[in-house]
């Protein structure tokens, strides 16, 4: 597992890589980055809680049991399954999104963001933790 600080500037530079994408209708870099700024961002806090990453097998039981416990609640464990599954659609589906369908694929993941950085905010991160390397 990448250390606490490299997942939420992973987080960070792709939720700044969907803006960018939006801005310039390139909506599969849309979709991708903006997935795995939450994905990143859930994982930056999984290191807090010095946990190994997940897989996409589990994610659901994180995301219930313990995301959900610190801080996130019930509208972001929805909005992170909405996310997970309009990436799988537009990506490896048939399905191109209409641009109502892109903003609002924007709205959460930009919602998700900032409920994690919040969360975040909240919370005391040692400098071990932050220099901790790959596991």
């Amino acid at each position: 597992m990448a250390g606490f600080q490299a997942h939420l500037d992973l987080s960070r530079t792709l939720h700044n890589d969907m803006n960018q994408a939006k801005a310039h209708g390139e909506w599969p870099i849309v979709v991708d980055a903006g997935y795995y700024a939450v994905f990143h961002g859930m994982e930056a806090l999984n290191a807090l809680e010095c946990r190994d990453s997940y897989t996409f097998a589990d994610a659901a039981d994180i995301l219930e049991n313990v995301l959900g416990r610190r801080g996130l609640g019930e509208s972001f464990i929805d909005d992170y399954r909405y996310l997970f599954y309009f990436r799988r659609g537009a990506i490896y589906g048939s399905h191109v999104p209409t641009g109502a369908q892109l903003d609002e694929f924007v709205k959460r993941a930009d919602r998700s963001v900032v409920a994690i950085d919040a969360v975040i905010s909240r919370q005391p991160v040692s400098a071990e933790l932050l220099n901790r390397k790959s596991a």
